[in-house]
C-alpha cells in the first residue's frame, strides 16, 4: 500500500507532465490525498445534446436523480477520463460530462484498482438568462 507521500508524489507529478508547476500540483495533490468528500461540476457539459439533458433534468426532483462514474480508460482525449452518467429513476441515462481532468488524474488509478467512488447529484446550475449554459454539481466520495 502506497504511503501519503508516496501518493501526493504521484499525483503531483502527473499534474506537472499536464502542464501545472510544481508548487500548485503538490497543493492539489495534498489536497486531493487528504479530501474525503469533493465537491465539484461536471466538464463538457456544452457538447453534443448535454445542454438541452441538462435542461430536462431541472424538471425532476433531485433524489430521483443518481450519477454514476463510467471509467473510460480508451478515451483519446484523456487517458484518465471519467465520464459522468445521469440516470433519472424511471426514465434512463444519459453522459452529461466527465469529471475535471486533474481530479481523473487522481480518481483514474483508484477506479482502475477497484476502490469504490461513490457520485452525488447536487444540483443543475446555469440557464438564468437568455444563452447562458448549464452546468452540474455533484459530489465525489472517495
Amino acid at each position: 500500500m502506497k504511503t501519503t507521500h508516496s501518493k501526493v508524489m504521484t499525483i503531483a507529478n502527473k499534474l506537472v507532465k499536464q502542464g501545472q508547476n510544481r508548487a500548485n500540483a503538490m497543493v492539489k495533490a495534498w489536497a486531493l490525498v487528504k479530501m474525503q468528500i469533493i465537491e465539484t461540476k461536471a466538464t463538457g457539459v456544452t457538447y453534443g445534446k448535454r445542454q438541452k439533458a441538462l435542461e430536462h433534468l431541472r424538471r425532476y426532483n433531485n433524489a430521483d436523480i443518481t450519477l454514476d462514474l463510467h471509467r473510460e480508460k480508451d478515451n483519446t482525449h484523456d487517458s484518465n477520463a471519467i465520464a459522468v452518467i445521469a440516470t433519472v429513476k424511471s426514465k434512463g441515462s444519459y453522459c452529461i460530462g466527465y469529471v475535471p481532468r486533474i481530479l481523473a488524474t487522481f480518481l483514474a488509478p483508484l477506479i482502475d484498482s477497484g476502490k469504490s467512488i461513490q457520485s452525488i447529484f447536487k444540483e443543475v446550475r446555469g440557464g438564468y438568462e437568455p444563452y447562458m449554459n448549464y452546468g452540474i454539481a455533484m459530489q465525489i466520495i472517495v
